[in-house]
C-alpha cells in the first residue's frame, strides 16, 4: 500500500497584493506598468514585455526592472503570476457559469447579464472580509454624522446610503462633486466624523484630495472599492473590496448595493432600539402628513 502523500502544488501569490506593498516605492514609469497591469490583468498575463513596453512608450528594459523591484527574478516569472491568478479567476467563474448552463438560453440578454451578476456576487463571498464588514459596522454605529463620497455612477449609491442612513437617525453629508465643488463640504469633516469613500478603478484628483484630508485631521475612513484597494492600501481603516469583473466590460452596481445593503441592515441590527425609534418617528410624520392632506383637499 502506498502511503506517500500527494505533492502539494504551491500557490501562486496574490499579484494585486504584490503591487500593493511595492507600490509606494515604484518609480513614476514603474507605478504606469503596475496601474496598467491593475486594470488590464487578463490581457497582460499573455503579453510580452516588448508588447507592453509599446503601448506605453517605455523601454523593456523598464519592464524587467520593474518585475524584478516587485521580487521576481524575470519578467516571464512575474507573467507566470499573473497567468496562474488568471487561471484560478477563470477556474471559479466557470465553475458558477458551469452550474446555472441550464437557466441560460443563447442570445437571452437578460439571463447572461443575470449569471454574470450571480457569478459575481459569489465571488464577493470569498472577497468580502467578515471583520471588515464588523469593524464597519461598528463604526456606523459609532459616528452621528457620516460623509458620503461618489462620483459618476456611484451617486446611486452615495443617494442611496443618504436616503437609509438619515432614516436611521444619521446626518449624513453627499460629497458628490468633483473639483473646487467638493471642497466647502469638505470642510465641515472633522475627526468625530465617519468618511464612507466609494471608488472604482480609477483614481482622481478629488478621490486623492478626499482621502488625504481625511488622513490628514484623523477622520475614520471606510472605503468600498474593487481594485483600487491594491493602489490605495493604508488610505482607510476599514475597506471593503467589492469585486465588479474586469475593466473595460460593462459593469453593474449589484455588488457594491449588495454590501452596502448588506451593511445598513447590519447597522440596523447592531443599534436596533435607536433605529427603529427613528422609524417609528418617520412613521408618525408620514401620518400626521396624510392627515393635514385629508385636511386641506375638504
Amino acid at each position: 500500500m502506498n502511503n506517500e502523500k500527494p505533492e502539494k502544488t504551491e500557490k501562486s501569490p496574490d499579484f494585486g497584493l504584490i503591487i500593493s506593498e511595492k507600490f509606494p516605492d515604484l518609480t513614476k514609469s514603474e507605478k504606469r506598468i503596475a496601474n496598467f497591469l491593475r486594470k488590464n490583468q487578463e490581457e497582460s498575463a499573455f503579453l510580452s514585455a516588448g508588447e507592453i513596453a509599446r503601448r506605453l512608450n517605455l523601454s523593456e528594459a523598464t519592464l524587467v526592472r520593474f518585475a524584478r523591484t516587485l521580487g521576481f527574478s524575470s519578467y516571464p516569472a512575474m507573467r507566470s503570476v499573473l497567468q496562474d491568478n488568471f487561471r484560478r479567476r477563470v477556474t471559479h467563474s466557470s465553475r458558477i457559469r458551469g452550474r446555472l448552463d441550464d437557466l441560460r438560453e443563447a442570445g437571452d440578454i437578460f439571463e447572461r447579464l443575470a449569471v454574470t451578476e450571480i457569478d459575481y456576487l459569489s465571488q464577493a463571498l470569498d472577497s468580502i472580509d467578515r471583520s471588515a464588514m464588523k469593524n464597519a459596522v461598528d463604526l456606523f454605529k459609532k459616528h452621528k454624522r457620516v460623509f458620503v463620497f461618489g462620483l459618476g455612477p456611484s451617486i446611486s449609491l452615495v443617494d442611496l446610503m443618504e436616503i437609509r442612513l438619515r432614516r436611521f437617525g444619521k446626518d449624513v453629508v453627499p460629497l458628490t462633486y468633483s473639483g473646487r465643488e467638493v471642497i466647502e463640504p469638505l470642510l465641515m469633516l472633522s475627526k468625530d466624523d465617519l468618511l464612507f469613500v466609494i471608488c472604482f478603478f480609477d483614481q482622481n484628483p478629488t478621490l486623492n484630495l478626499v482621502l488625504e484630508y481625511g488622513t490628514q485631521i484623523k477622520c475614520p475612513i471606510i472605503m468600498l472599492t474593487d481594485t483600487l484597494d491594491t493602489i490605495l492600501n493604508g488610505k482607510a481603516d476599514v475597506t471593503l473590496a467589492a469585486r465588479r469583473g474586469p475593466v473595460g466590460e460593462f459593469h453593474s452596481l449589484v455588488v457594491p448595493m449588495t454590501v452596502i445593503n448588506a451593511l445598513l441592515l447590519s447597522l440596523a441590527s447592531a443599534d436596533q432600539q435607536k433605529v427603529m425609534s427613528t422609524l417609528d418617528k418617520l412613521d408618525s410624520l408620514r401620518d400626521q402628513l396624510n392627515t393635514f392632506n385629508t385636511q386641506a383637499e375638504k
